[in-house]
């Protein structure tokens, strides 16, 4: 049996950021991923074909992101605002748009002190208080960004809790981001860069049992060898979707006692489903359309918002000159589209992109060159791609992210509480403050 001070669940930026301040901290620390790399939800693809990486997962940094920057700073790793234009395509008519603020006005109407309700329930309540343009301006918002279900998110987990909370606006995450040049695995690889002797790769822990100022982890092995883990205390970062997939569940993890608080929050907390097709063209699509009427005129853009039924949104690698583009889902519509498979979320991406640019689909098929995409649902170690607050749940986060005795701990960007929920900002800001609560608890001790 390995005999550590603290055990920490899971190789994504969380739970690396978590390690190596308690390395920094003098604690002896162990790291137990169960895929065969780190990195968690950012997943950077490299192809020798292409001079720029293909993001699967995480990709921008949004809004102001304090910690993310000064890990990266500290890096040495460099970004760039994207500043593009955004755009909007309908039966081959482009035009500007502006896409923030339809959605502004939906959300200054919620009331932060009202009972929580459903965001379907709170749109449908609006009546003349709000066009149907922006009604459906709101929804796509909710269901593209926040990946979520309107009929489950709660519309109280959208609202500033008081009128000078300082959280980031929803406005400055959506209309300030920025891209890491080279790659975002660049940060998880550089924070693993002291933890070599720490991290356990394909080591997937079953088990965690538990009692005060003690834990025992168990680590199931392919060859179904069960390796044991002994430590004061145990961070897990593992996705909300799989502590509340429950232990019986492929890549499931059974807490021994399971403490009723975080089930509770699990419960209330939900993972947006999302359909991400990754398009390498040998020429753009609305070039192709606007060819002969100024293509210079959308050389800038960054969206393109759509009109088709499943993917509302394509984004383009500006400020990057290259013809690599981001078809987007979120939501009901993505889980929809997902679960007929990758070549139906290509055949439906390329009808949608034709229909939107005025191009028939066999020309904007013949454009493609390549494509690529990864199932965060299917995949049991995510069990979806990042999560949002179902009715009810507005404080669950601030929940998951209290220990338990003393002994368990938990991060990722489920349990963040300063409002950056569902970014990497949120994932390293939960794992700081986890590694700072396992410094005072076992000092303490």
């Amino acid at each position: 049996m390995e005999r550590a001070d603290v055990a920490v669940v899971g190789a994504g930026v969380a739970g690396l950021a978590a390690a190596r301040e308690l390395r920094r901290r003098g604690l002896a620390v162990v790291v137990l991923e169960a895929r065969d790399r780190i990195g968690g939800r950012i997943l950077t693809l490299r192809d020798p074909r292409l001079p720029l990486p293909v993001e699967l997962g995480a990709e921008f940094v949004h809004g102001a992101a304090p910690v993310t920057y000064r890990l990266l700073a500290e890096a040495g790793i460099t970004t760039s605002d994207l500043g593009g234009e955004h755009w909007r395509a309908h039966q081959g008519k482009l035009a500007r748009t502006e896409a923030w603020t339809p959605i502004e006005r939906i959300l200054k109407q919620i009331d932060p002190h009202a009972p929580d309700r459903s965001f379907d329930d709170f749109l449908a309540d609006l009546g003349n208080r709000a066009s149907a343009r922006d009604r459906r301006a709101a929804r796509e918002f909710v269901e593209g960004y926040h990946a979520a279900d309107p009929a489950e998110l709660g519309v109280r987990s959208l609202a500033p809790l008081a009128p000078m909370d300082d959280r980031p606006s929803a406005g400055d995450r959506i209309t300030q981001n920025a891209r890491v040049h080279g790659g975002y695995d660049q940060l998880p690889q550089w924070l693993a860069g002291e933890l070599r002797a720490e991290l356990r790769l394909r080591c997937p822990v079953a088990a965690i049992e538990w009692r005060r100022g003690h834990v025992q982890l168990a680590v199931t092995r392919d060859t179904g060898a069960v390796r044991r883990f002994a430590t004061r205390a145990a961070i897990v970062t593992v996705p909300v979707g799989v502590l509340a997939a429950g232990p019986e569940q492929p890549g499931g993890l059974r807490l021994q006692p399971d403490p009723p608080r975080i089930r509770r929050a699990c419960g209330l907390v939900a993972m947006g489903a999302v359909a991400r097709l990754a398009c390498w063209f040998r020429e753009v699509p609305w070039s192709a359309a606007a060819a002969g009427r100024h293509p210079e005129r959308t050389a800038r853009a960054g969206f393109w918002h759509l009109d088709g039924p499943t993917f509302r949104v394509c984004w383009t690698a500006y400020p990057l000159r290259w013809p690599l583009a981001m078809a987007w889902s979120g939501g009901p519509r993505a889980a929809a589209v997902v679960r007929r498979g990758r070549r139906a979320v290509e055949s439906t991406a390329i009808g949608e992109l034709a229909a939107a640019f005025g191009l028939p689909r066999r020309a904007v098929a013949s454009l493609l060159q390549a494509t690529w995409m990864h199932d965060w649902q299917d995949d049991v170690y995510s069990r979806g791609a990042y999560s949002y607050a179902r009715v009810g749940g507005a404080g669950a986060g601030r929940s998951l992210s209290r220990p338990v005795e003393a002994t368990l701990f938990f991060a990722g960007e489920a349990t963040d509480t300063g409002g950056h929920t569902g970014t990497v900002e949120g994932a390293l800001a939960s794992g700081l403050r986890a590694a700072r609560q396992v410094g005072r608890a076992l000092r303490a001790g």
